[in-house]
Parts: C-alpha cells; structure tokens; sequence
C-alpha cells in the first residue's frame, strides 16, 4: 500500500466472497450480489485488495448511486475519517460527484469557469418556465418539458414524443444556451456533459484513461445509457473494471435504467469473469423463500446466473403475514396496532405511491406511535394539499387572512381572481364536492402541470384528498377533523412508551439499500403494485414485480403483506408454508378474481 496512508485490513469474507474479491485484476469483473449477501463487503475487500497488490490509491475510482453508498464505502475503506487529499487517496463517490470533479477541471472547455453553479431540480424547472415564457411555447407543460429534456441527457432520446420532437430540441437548444449565459449545469449535466467531452476529444480520453487503472462500479444493474458510455469511456484495454450488482434489484426503469446493460456484460466486456454471491445474512428463510417465488415468475434470457435461491443461516423465522383489509383505512389500522405491540429496534412501513401514506399517518397519530417519512414529505405538508386547504378554510372562513395569502402567492393573479369569487359556493358543498370545485376553479390541475415539479406524484395525493374528503358530510368537520391530525401529529422527541424507535415511513424506491427488523408492506393490491400505468408492457410489469422483490428482502426478523380490494398478481406464487392469510378467507384464489385483472394478451 501507498506510504503515509492507512487503509483498513481486509474484512473477514465466505469463500463466494473471496472468490469476487481475490479474483485477477486482468479480466473485467461482474459480481452478482443477491440481496443482503454482503455486497459492500466484498467490493471494499476488492478495494483493499488491489491497493494490497500495489495499486496506486490515486488511480483507483470507486463509482456508487447514493451518497450514502459512497460514505459507507469511504469509512469501510479507511477504517477513519479520511483526509480528503485526492492526490494520495482513492475517488469514492457518485456517479454526478465524479462527473462535477472532471467539469471543475475542464469546464473552460464548455465555456464556464470552474466555479459555476449546478443547478437543482427547481432551478432547472424555472429555468425551463422561463425559456417557455420567451418562446411563447404552449405545446406542452413545463413539468414535461423538463422531463422531456433530462430524459434527452440520459440517452433516453428515442423515447420522445415523435409529434413534439421538433419543439422539444429547439426549447432544449435555447434551455441550454441559457445554462451557459448562467455559468451553470443542471444535474444531468454532470454526467451528459462529461461523456460528451470525453467522447469528443481524444487528448482528454487519453488523459483520463491514464487517470485510473482501475474502476468499480456499485449496482450496475441501475445504469443508463449515459452512465454506462461513461464507464466505457473511462474503462480502456489497461484498466481493471469490476461490477456488483444484481439484476433482481432494477427498479429505476423510470429514471432510464436498461436491464439490458446489466445481462449484456459478458459480451460487452470480453474474457469477462463472472461470480456470485449467494449467502443472505439479513433476512430468515421464510423471507427469502416468499421473496424468491415472488421474482422467479421474471424470466430473462441470459447468460448472467441470477441470485434467486438465497440460502441463510437466520433460521426458518416467522411466517409472512398477509392481511385482506375490507378498505385502506382498515388495512393502516391493522398495520398500527402491530407496530404498537412491536419491541423491535427497526419498523419501516412501505407502499407504491406518496399518496398511499395519508391513512397509515392518520393511524399512527390515532395509535400515539411516533414515525419518520423517510426522503419525502408528510401528507398534509406537501404543497398541492396545503394549497386545497387553504382554499376551503377560506371559503368556510372569509377573513383567514393567512389562508388568502397562501393563494395569492401560490397562484397566478388571474387563477386567483377567478377563485376568490367562486369560493363562497364551497362553503355549502359536501367535503369531496368543495374539493373538485376548487380544483376545477382554480384550474389547479393544469397549474400542477405548469409551475410544480413531480406532477403524476402531486395529482396521486390530490385523488387521495377526494377519496378522504368522501368520507365527510360537512366541510367544516373535514376541516376540523385535518386540523386535529396536524396539531396531534406525534413529534419524534416526544416518544411513546409502547415503541423504541419511530416507525419508517417510505416508497419501496427509496427503500432500496436499507433493511429493517420489521417490514408492513402496505397496498399489495392490483392497481398500486402492479402500478395501473405499468400493465402495458412486459417489461414494466417484471419491474414492478421487482420493487415488491426488493421491498419483501428489506425485512431481516418480520414481513407482513396487506392489500385491500383485489390483491396483487404478484401474490399467486407465494406457498402456503411461507405465509398465514389472516382474513375471512385463506387463500389467494378465493380473494382474486382473473376476469379482473389487466392482461397483455
């Protein structure tokens, strides 16, 4: 190893992992590492052990998706805090942090200075506003406009609406001269821009291919097509490359991951070596077993072996549980008082949608059981749900002044205008009609689609409010009943006595890397996984199957399954030695109906 450097010592390792990690440096790697197998493990030992064969640690690159993934990786690798000095250290971080470190040195080159801004999400979607603004363009919303254009940065060019191509690339040609009168890059930039000067000039390819002898790439089964032409850019005939990934987990089908990367390595990557990992050290058996009929239904043809028929030594382990609500009320009631009985260290709470968190809070405040919304925001928080309440408090209460100025702020003055004068009418209305009025009013879908980023996300959690809101009769006990959910929202500092820590609350996207003690999959049903915009296709549905694979394998100890209405296709595999049905009926056949069901034939 380097001189003046500490790096840690090789961790212990079962024999699959030594293979993955002492295998020659020579031959391009692919390590498929099924759930909880100890991926990390393995790629910091090949790490360590190539820095051990005399590597120079400045020459090697380690590639990840999060920033959490990197940190991992970093504090595994030194064993301490590292010092930060990228002339004697490894580079261990994201894609996009590998990307802003090579624009910060070449950024001359695209005509910025190498302190230029990278701009978020809501930077670049203003930007994009105003582009529009200046064109007159009204062919299409803002919100998919800028999908439109980082679909474009991701390689995903082909998939853009034929019709509108035309419009699409000159807003895009003016949004991207526009970036650069800002000295600025968006996020996507980070990656598109790097691959593009790379793959453009020679001189710098070569600069960089001497850079790095070798490359790591964590879950290459995430990869899209930029991602990917960068690491073939930055992996030549003298550099090692080793991948860990695994195709089960791909669920970022949305965000331009292709499976076809991932299954190709063998005859992308000539005299490539293949390994598994197959030892699950998280989960019980029972788990694994419900998990792996689960994802078997996917079959793919590849050469790649895949890593379905985890073994583990947590012994046999509870039965998984599966709960048939009468409705999603029921179904988070069911959920909570679980969780209020449950001493383990972790409980996480999963669904398919943002929107599908309303009932499980409403539950957990009811039960007292504090909880976390893991990346995302409470229901009654997120704008679109603030916006409709301050316009129905308005209407019930004509001199809530605050209500009033959230809208006027919120809306566009003519928006605005047309509203207040309409408002007075709700206040008579059934809670789900003074809802659709608003909405209708205020033109509020189109002005989801227009000003606010994620719209699908924002008009799912609108449908939501409805179908909450047709509970009521009166609109002030609606109000009133919202009102005493938010001031009686249990705050973590508080605590309860009946649970150690709070209960997570997530989508099974961002549940991917993490594990829990116990795990409440909530929605389980036909319409929500597989998602009704994910029955078109074969390939969207074996994604969709997947995120259920990946949600059922974050569960170490407990895993329960609820669904209310029809219950998931997904389902039908499951054996009934892994699971008890806790319900009227205690099958899948007798809650299923096949005429139901969406079908691609």
């Amino acid at each position: 190893m380097a001189k003046n450097q500490a790096f840690s010592s090789i961790p212990p390792l079962n024999k699959k992992q030594e293979a993955a990690a002492f295998a020659p440096e020579e031959s391009p790697l692919l390590v498929v590492a099924g759930a909880g197998t100890g991926k990390t493990r393995t790629l910091t030992a090949r790490i360590l052990f190539v820095l051990s064969r005399g590597a120079e640690p400045h020459k090697i690159c380690a590639i990840t998706f999060t920033n959490k993934a990197a940190r991992e990786m970093r504090e595994r690798v030194f064993g301490r805090k590292s010092a930060g000095d990228p002339r004697i250290e490894p580079f261990i971080g994201t894609f996009h942090s590998l990307g802003a470190k090579i624009l910060r040195e070449e950024a001359s080159r695209l005509r910025r200075t190498p302190s230029f801004t990278i701009f978020d999400e809501q930077d670049s979607f203003s930007l994009v506003k105003r582009t529009m603004k200046e064109l007159g363009e009204k062919s299409m919303s803002p919100a998919l406009f800028r999908d439109a254009i980082s679909l474009k940065k991701n390689g995903g060019e082909d998939a853009l609406d034929e019709r509108k191509r035309e419009r699409i690339l000159h807003t895009f040609s003016l949004y991207e001269a526009a970036l650069e009168r800002n000295n600025a890059f968006d996020f996507d930039d980070l990656i598109e821009k790097t691959t593009l000067l790379l793959r453009s000039d020679e001189n710098l390819r070569k600069k960089y291919l001497e850079r790095f002898s070798h490359v790591f790439v964590d879950e290459y089964q995430d990869l899209n097509r930029s991602q990917h032409e960068l690491i073939r850019l930055l992996v030549g005939e003298h550099t090692s490359l080793t991948a860990v990934g695994d195709a089960e987990q791909t669920i970022y089908g949305w965000r331009g991951s292709d499976i076809r990367i991932f299954f190709s390595f063998p005859s992308e990557w000539k005299k490539s070596h293949l390994t598994a990992l197959d030892q699950n050290y998280r989960s019980t058996k029972n788990i694994l077993e419900a998990a792996g009929s689960v994802i078997t239904e996917n079959e793919y043809e590849s050469d790649i072996p895949r890593a379905i028929n985890l073994s583990t030594d947590r012994g046999e382990g509870e039965r998984i549980q599966i709960y048939a609500a009468e409705d999603e009320e029921d179904e988070a009631v069911w959920v909570a008082s679980r969780a209020l009985g449950n001493k383990e260290e972790s409980i996480a709470v999963l669904y398919r949608t943002n929107a599908q968190s309303r009932p499980i809070e409403a539950a957990l405040i009811a039960y007292n059981i504090p909880y976390h919304i893991y990346g995302g925001i409470k229901f009654y928080e997120r704008r679109e749900i603030k916006d409709i309440l301050a316009g129905l408090r308005l209407a019930v209460n004509p001199h809530d002044e605050i209500s009033r100025e959230r809208l006027e702020k919120a809306l566009t003055k003519r928006r605005a205008k047309v509203l207040f004068e309409k408002l007075p009418l709700l206040a008579e209305k059934a809670p789900k009609e003074a809802v659709e009025s608003f909405v209708r009013d205020a033109e509020y879908l189109p002005y989801i689609e227009e000003h606010l980023t994620n719209p699908s996300d924002r008009l799912e959690n609108v449908e939501e409010l409805i179908r909450f809101a047709s509970e009521f009769t009166s609109l002030s006990v609606f109000l009133e009943r919202i009102t005493l959910l938010q001031s009686t929202d249990t705050k973590e500092e508080r605590g309860s006595a009946h649970i150690r820590h709070p209960v997570q609350l997530m989508t099974m996207h961002m549940a991917k890397g993490l594990e829990f003690d116990c795990v409440f999959v909530l929605g389980v049903n036909e319409g929500f996984i597989p998602h009704v915009r994910s029955t078109k296709s074969l390939g969207a549905i074996q994604e969709e199957r997947r995120l259920l694979y990946v949600a059922m394998t974050r569960a170490r100890k407990n895993l329960s399954l609820s669904f209310y209405g029809i219950p998931s296709r997904f389902l039908s595999p499951l054996r009934s030695e892994n699971i008890t049905w806790i319900g009227i009926k205690n099958s899948y056949e007798a809650y299923a109906d096949e005429e139901n069901y969406i079908t691609l034939d």
